[in-house]
């Protein structure tokens, strides 16, 4: 999936993205090679034990949420633990990418107005493939635990360059907020949760605005939290899914482009706490991505964790070693118990 075509040399690039990620982080989150070891916040596991506005987007409103043409009423996984499963339209304009899952926990199944804890999910696929629906599994594995859970598509970089990532999540999320009700949603106890690239997607809507309003948390499982620095990394370096299909240009030649899609560079105090996993042999970037982004917001004034895997697991493969830690995370931030409807 991630590959690399030797000989393409981007002059310059190395220095600028280095210099966008500086001036941009500011002297408290810069990285050097003086740092001390990193500590606190990060938990390193040695097992497979389990800029804009402060504001959100106006999403589509209906009176009552739109089941997408053929729904699918329950899913496999879905069936077979009893779990309420039904496929939303959240916008009409984009099709498939404009739809969404949301998965009920068994004891709130044709129930409405209850406010129940929450989890959104952002698929990864090198922001060029995946769907929804392969995030069933764990959606189900969160639905028993008791949390409503919604799996949303989004434009594929294939279909549209950034930031249409960005503002179809957050149409997303303005549309479950608007019907909360009807889908048990608790806007007081939402937490976002991105795999690889709809890791980069869900910090970035989790940092876009006083994110802390919307949101209790951000997970991200191997999220790219700083294509700033991806593609400066390495001068020859030229997997075509960022600077030729998802931002569509170098850093030298649209920086703000490039700040607009790096999370870090948006961290101020109004933000949530997150929880960030990453392996520390992954391929084709290395934890140093997720430590920046935890120091910068420890720097703000906002908790954040960073787990560090074995091995060089990445994303969503990694579910099943990072499950006790997920769960018990997203225990202690949305709480135990669902709040009672006033």
């Amino acid at each position: 999936m991630w590959t690399t075509r030797p000989g393409r040399v981007r002059v310059g690039v190395a220095a600028l993205t280095l210099a966008l990620a500086g001036a941009a982080l500011g002297e408290t989150a810069a990285l050097g090679a003086d740092d001390p070891p990193y500590s606190g916040s990060e938990q390193v596991q040695t097992g497979e034990t389990p800029g804009p506005a402060k504001s959100g987007f106006a999403g589509t409103v209906r009176n009552a949420p739109t089941l997408a043409a053929q729904s699918r009423t329950f899913g496999q996984v879905a069936a077979r633990t009893g779990t309420g499963l039904a496929t939303y339209v959240y916008g009409q304009e984009y099709g498939n990418a404009s739809t969404m899952d949301v998965y009920t926990p068994r004891q709130f199944r044709g129930r409405k107005g209850k406010n129940v804890r929450t989890v959104i999910m952002v698929h990864g696929g090198a922001w060029q493939m995946g769907d929804r629906i392969d995030l069933e599994p764990k959606a189900v594995q969160l639905a028993k635990r008791g949390f409503v859970v919604i799996s949303v598509n989004y434009r594929l970089a294939t279909e549209a360059p950034w930031p249409a990532q960005r503002d179809d999540l957050n149409a997303a999320v303005d549309y479950v907020r608007a019907h909360a009700k009807a889908f048990n949603v608790d806007t007081k106890r939402l937490v976002l949760l991105g795999s690889s690239a709809g890791g980069q997607i869900a910090a970035n809507v989790a940092t876009y605005g006083s994110g802390k309003k919307r949101f209790k948390g951000l997970v991200t499982l191997s999220g790219l939290l700083s294509p700033i620095l991806m593609v400066g990394k390495d001068p020859t370096y030229s997997n075509a899914v960022i600077p030729d299909l998802l931002l569509r240009c170098l850093p030298v030649d649209c920086p703000d482009l490039y700040r607009s899609a790096t999370a870090v560079t948006q961290l101020d105090p109004r933000d949530p706490p997150s929880l960030l996993f990453h392996s520390l042999f992954e391929v084709p970037w290395d934890p140093a991505q997720a430590r920046e982004f935890a120091r910068a917001s420890r720097a703000q004034g906002v908790a954040s964790k960073l787990v560090v895997l074995p091995g060089q697991l990445h994303g969503i493969d990694a579910w099943s070693s990072i499950w006790p830690t997920l769960r018990d995370w997203l225990l202690a931030t949305l709480g135990t118990k669902d709040r009672k409807v006033r």
